[in-house]
């Protein structure tokens, strides 16, 4: 069956969606639609989480509606702390079959979740607001604010939303089915270089394509907790690198694609 949030751009990320079906029609500047992801990813870890693999693409999504100001090693700190992986699973029972010292009653999980929001969260969005303001705050994708019907791009920026799509379908799928065999293993390394823009370290092809080495184990074996520590300790800080310099990347326009042209006389 195919994946209704991965069947279009906008939708891709599947932790930008709102429950109520209302997020394409936003009627606000790309700030306020920039606040609103903002706040759904805050409750959605205050609900908290069913898998590790959600807690993953969660993470991004917050890298992405942050504009990649969360600090660079928050991702791998926190998936390879089994406690705190705990702390984040909506169930008691899933979070005993991660850690046997995990907390029982949801008070205590809740005030780390509260923690990780106003330690990481809450600093990033901050930077990330003042990174954007002059920007894209009045900016929709169809004329004026009053009237916009559609944000369709993060923050107003296409070519963040771009890449910011590209990643978050690359880790989603790399978590459930990664490369098995070395063509696959090969492309998907390739594909990393280009979503990352090559800010991966020098280097990182041959590492992945090494048959002894821990990239090569770790995806040709199938999902793993491995894998997802390798992702948050080395993919995860070159994609936030890559969202940060193209929110800063004055070239970037917030998105005006949307309002009607005039066809050119003749």
């Amino acid at each position: 069956m195919t994946d209704p949030m991965a069947a279009d751009g906008h939708h891709a990320l599947k932790w930008l969606a709102s429950d109520d079906g209302s997020v394409d029609r936003s009627f606000a500047a790309g700030l306020d639609s920039l606040r609103a992801q903002q706040r759904h990813l805050q409750q959605s870890l205050r609900d908290g989480f069913q898998t590790r693999t959600e807690v993953l693409e969660w993470c991004h999504a917050v890298d992405v509606v942050s504009g990649g100001q969360t600090p660079e090693t928050w991702h791998e700190d926190l998936v390879k702390d089994r406690w705190e992986v705990a702390c984040l699973m909506a169930e008691t029972d899933d979070r005993i079959a991660i850690c046997d010292q995990a907390p029982r009653d949801d008070e205590t999980a809740d005030a780390f979740r509260r923690r990780l929001i106003r330690k990481v969260l809450l600093p990033a969005f901050q930077d990330a607001t003042e990174m954007l303001r002059e920007r894209v705050g009045e900016f929709s994708d169809e004329e004026g604010v009053k009237d916009a019907e559609r944000i369709q791009y993060v923050a107003g920026r296409p070519r963040l939303h771009q890449r910011a799509v590209e990643q978050h379908g690359m880790l989603r799928r790399t978590l459930r089915d990664p490369p098995g065999v070395e063509s696959e293993v090969m492309a998907w390394a390739e594909d990393i270089i280009h979503m990352t823009e090559g800010h991966v370290r020098s280097g990182f092809i041959e590492d992945v394509l090494d048959r002894h080495g821990n990239w090569w184990h770790s995806l040709t074996r199938g999902p793993s907790v491995r894998l997802e520590w390798l992702l948050a300790g080395e993919i995860f800080p070159a994609m936030n690198a890559t969202l940060s310099e193209l929110v800063t990347n004055s070239n970037e326009l917030a998105d005006v694609a949307g309002r009607a042209k005039e066809v050119p006389p003749g």
